[in-house]
């Protein structure tokens, strides 16, 4: 128990450090490049983290539980090499089929579709050294890697201008120096191979989870981009959703950490359940005391990191805190179908989560603007709980009634 408490607590620093980073560095950029500039970058960011899903391929995910306990002997050595493989031709392909395009931000968004790959990259190794369980190692990787990240990005800024060009060309010098200083475990060596259909099978699932959930969190940028009234309006729903972004950011470890011993209780139904409950009860009570003090200081917080020019976006945080309710429970249940094999039906969930919220944004954006967006994150998140919720349970009938 002390060996977990620990692994959790490094976990949880290292996270809150990269959370810390990253939204200090949200509401610099905020305050640089102004509400129309910054909803222009969280425009092209949000393509770019769409793209990025493709990049991981599910690798991310499946590299994790192999490591964990695995399903797929045959791969599992050469797993982190054959995902760096399939990163190195999504990203070649990407890049040349923008290259053919005439498109406004063309080189934009090969700027980012770059950086996501080595960020890409990096959060494979990260995947490795959790699955191997070096909790302290992983933690380690992390901290260099934001730091370096960060570092560069500011000297590109501040040297040169703060420009979306230099954010994300900073981000690639930053990553590509960290990956030159990775861990000793993680090699370089890139594998290009056909793979068994089931291993494909279970990478499709994956890989149609982080879409459907990266959707979900993100259309609602793009939809707004469209359906909206501007990039202010953008600019300020993006200031909201990376507050709380940066928030769910501080959680992660309290799931992964966890998942490991999910893992381990799996084979055990009558007691996994419990077990589950437990920890969604306590992942439960971290927003009861968040989201209210977020709402009484919504003004000054806003005011206090992205500048007076982004008080505006106050109604929109209110909103957005309120499926932050809802969101770090379903963190929980995640995890805990992921730990029972139950990718498939989950990708299920998450593909219904992204067609009702895209629905919902249809809806209620041309009428409500960025409020219908959040709104629309709302009854999602409610939809999620229940189907996912659902699925534990039934998940737990069938197997009792196996044995």
């Amino acid at each position: 128990m002390m060996t977990l408490a620990k692994s959790f607590g490094i976990q949880w620093l290292a996270s809150a450090y990269g959370a810390i980073v990253s939204i200090l560095l949200t509401f610099l950029f905020g305050r640089l490049l102004g509400p129309e500039v910054f909803g222009n970058y969280s425009y092209l960011l949000t393509l770019g983290s769409l793209y990025a899903i493709i990049q991981d391929g599910g690798f991310r995910t499946l590299i994790f539980r192999e490591l964990t306990s695995p399903t797929f002997q045959q791969i599992k050595v050469s797993l982190v090499s054959l995902s760096l493989g399939h990163n190195i031709l999504v990203t070649t392909t990407g890049v040349l089929i923008l290259l053919a395009l005439p498109l406004n931000d063309r080189f934009l968004l090969i700027l980012a579709i770059i950086s996501f790959g080595v960020v890409t990259t990096s959060t494979f190794f990260s995947s490795q050294l959790k699955g191997q369980g070096q909790f302290a190692e992983e933690a380690q990787w992390r901290v260099t890697t934001r730091t370096l990240g960060a570092l560069s990005v500011l000297f590109f800024i501040f040297i040169f201008a703060p420009t979306i060009e230099l954010i994300l060309g900073g981000t690639i010098v930053g990553y590509g120096i960290a990956l030159s200083l990775r861990p000793r475990t993680c090699k370089l060596k890139v594998f290009f191979q056909k793979l068994d259909p089931v291993v494909y099978k279970s990478l499709a699932s994956l890989l149609i989870i982080d879409i459907a959930t990266l959707i979900y969190f993100k259309i609602d940028i793009v939809m707004l981009r469209h359906l909206g009234s501007g990039l202010e309006e953008i600019g300020y729903y993006a200031a909201g959703s990376r507050l709380i972004e940066g928030l769910i950011f501080m959680h992660l470890p309290f799931a992964t950490v966890l998942f490991r011993e999910m893992r381990t209780r799996a084979s055990y139904p009558k007691k996994f359940t419990p077990y589950i409950l437990k920890l969604f009860l306590l992942g439960s009570s971290s927003p009861i005391i968040i989201v209210p003090i977020g709402w009484f200081f919504s003004k000054e917080i806003l005011r206090i990191c992205y500048g007076t020019d982004f008080v505006g976006a106050f109604p929109l945080l209110n909103l957005l805190l309120v499926s932050f309710f809802i969101m770090i429970p379903n963190l929980v249940l995640t995890q805990a179908t992921l730990a029972i094999d139950r990718e498939y039906f989950y990708a299920k969930i998450t593909c219904v989560a992204a067609v009702t919220n895209i629905c919902l944004n249809l809806y209620l954006i041309p009428a409500m603007g960025a409020k219908g967006a959040a709104m629309g994150t709302i009854v999602t998140e409610v939809l999620l709980l229940l189907l996912i919720g659902s699925g534990i349970l039934s998940w737990r009938r069938k197997v009792i009634l196996e044995q």
